[in-house]
Formats: structure tokens, sequence, C-alpha cells
């Protein structure tokens, strides 16, 4: 309804402009009964909850975590398949129905001597053209229902991949999304950086500030982490104090060296009482590579970093 004094206002504002002698403006579009009033007002305070509703952070969360979620490993294209199938089929059930009742219902009623006209069968298949639509909204209502069951599952199960400690990536949808970015026949042929990172004598940390110190350092160390390279690809939580990042933009070797100071910076004040720091290797590599190989290689750099003596990066 709404909709429609939207058109009907732009409708008689242009009359008003072209044909000022009729009368028409703008405002004749709200020339409306009391009943009309109170429909308007209802459907915006429905609208205006539904905006507010969809806006509220923990909705948006969920929202975010099923686009994210795209990328996790449980999503088949099996599952998209039959769903599709599935689709399609009740589609094609309630189309075969409608002809056939109609067709039953001259049948039927031709049995009790009832004359059926050509005008009477048509109208017979009018209604269940009618009943084919009320059938197929209702089909549309339960896919639809299905689709967001089928999401939220998919987010819960994400969610149960994400590190509960940090909120980065644990290991495994990280490894399986470097492996998807891996397949990707778009990208193959150009470089990428594959990053592991230690934080240093953390188990001193744990000793002498104690666990919850160092279930903080991790935390912030993770948020510092997200906020320098997230922009660039993904982070993920391999380890207890082991991070690695997949950067999959194109970045030269001096943009990277500059955001892997300024990492360093940020996570040296993370503690008061100690100087948080962290070893990292960095490996350049060239779509595609084997997970296997990307770890084994950045393992091996990451403990160059630790002969050097810590706190400090090797790229090969």
């Amino acid at each position: 309804m709404i909709s429609q004094w939207i058109h009907a206002f732009l409708v008689f504002t242009v009359m008003g402009a072209c044909f000022p002698q009729l009368g028409y403006t703008g405002m004749s579009t709200f020339h409306m009964g009391i009943n009309d009033a109170l429909i308007a007002l209802c459907c915006l305070f429905w609208v205006e909850v539904a905006y507010k509703i969809y806006h509220k952070e923990r909705i948006q969360k969920y929202k975010d975590a099923v686009n994210q979620s795209l990328d996790d490993p449980y999503l088949s294209s099996k599952i998209v398949a039959i769903s599709s199938g599935i689709s399609f089929l009740i589609i094609c059930i309630a189309i075969f129905s409608t002809g056939y009742f109609a067709n039953r219902s001259t049948y039927m009623l031709k049995q009790h001597r009832v004359h059926v006209t050509k005008t009477i069968e048509i109208d017979l298949l009018h209604l269940q053209v009618q009943f084919l639509i009320a059938m197929l909204a209702l089909d549309f209502i339960l896919i639809l229902t299905m689709l967001m069951i089928y999401q939220y599952m998919k987010y819960r199960e994400y969610q149960g991949e994400i590190d509960f400690l940090t909120g980065v990536m644990g290991r495994r949808l990280f490894l399986q999304h470097c492996q998807n970015i891996q397949n990707d026949q778009r990208i193959h042929g150009h470089q990428g950086w594959f990053l592991f990172l230690d934080v240093d004598w953390f188990k001193q940390i744990n000793d002498k500030l104690g666990h919850m110190a160092g279930d903080e350092t991790l935390k912030k160390f993770a948020m510092f982490l997200k906020e320098q390279f997230e922009p660039y690809g993904a982070v993920g939580r391999v380890g207890g104090d082991e991070f690695a990042v997949m950067i999959e933009e194109e970045m030269s070797q001096e943009v990277l060296e500059k955001e892997l100071e300024q990492f360093f910076q940020n996570i040296s004040g993370i503690q008061k009482e100690v100087t948080v720091s962290c070893s990292i290797g960095v490996y350049r590599f060239t779509y595609p590579k084997t997970i296997k190989e990307l770890l084994t290689k950045t393992d091996e750099i990451l403990y160059e970093a630790k002969a050097n003596g810590r706190g400090c990066f090797v790229i090969r």
C-alpha cells in the first residue's frame, strides 16, 4: 500500500507540473481515510521494528559469521545440488497436481451427469492455478525456512571452528581456507606470502604473570595480528602460542616489512611487566603450493628467526 502511495505521489506531482489546470498536486496522494492512515502507521511501525532488529549487534555478528562460513570446509556442492533438486521436484509436483486435479474435477462432475461447458472447465482450471500459487507460496516459505536452518547450522559449525580464546580461525578451518585459496585457478602463477609467528618465551610469561595474563597476551596478540593482516588475507591460531597468516593479495617485500615492523611495535606494549615479542618466519611462494610444503618451508624459516635471537623476522 505504501508503494502505491509513493507511485501516486510521483504521478500527481508530475501531473501538477505538466497540467496545473487540472488542480493536481503531490499532496493529492494523502487524501486518505482513517483506516488507510492506521494501516500506514502499522506498516511503518513494523518496518521500524524489523529495521531495529536487523541492525542489532547480535544479528550483525550472525550475518558476518554466515558470510565468512561460505569458505568453511563443510560447504559442499553436493548439498547445493540436492537442495536445488528438491526445490525443482516440489515445483514440478505442484504443477502436475494442478493439471491432474483440474481434469479430475471435470471428470467427476461428468460422472454425476453435470454438464461441464468449456467455460466451467476454464474456471476449474483457474481455481487449480490459484491453488497452485498458494502451494508454491507455501513451498517457497518451506524452502526458505530450510535454507535459514541450514545457514544457522553452518553458522554454529563455523563458530565451533573459531578459536574460542582469540577469536581467529582454528587450525583446521585456517588450513582448509588456505587449501581453498590454493585451488583458485585465477591466482595460479601469482606470488603469495605465508607467515608463521611464535610468541617468544610465552611459558615464562605464564610462569611469571600467571595463566590469566598469558591468555590476555594471546588475545591481544591475535587482535593486533588481525588488525594488521586480516585486510590482506586470513589469520589463524595453529597451536598454543603459534599463529599463521596467509596473505592473499599481492604485496611487495618492502610493504610487508613495514607491516611486520608496525606489528612488532604494537605487541611490545601488551603487558606492562614484560616486553612481548615474537619470532616470525615468512615464506614467499608461487601459487599453487601444497599445505604440507607451506607448513614445512615456513616452519624451517621460523626456526631461523629463533636461532637469530628471537624478536625478529626472516624472509625467504
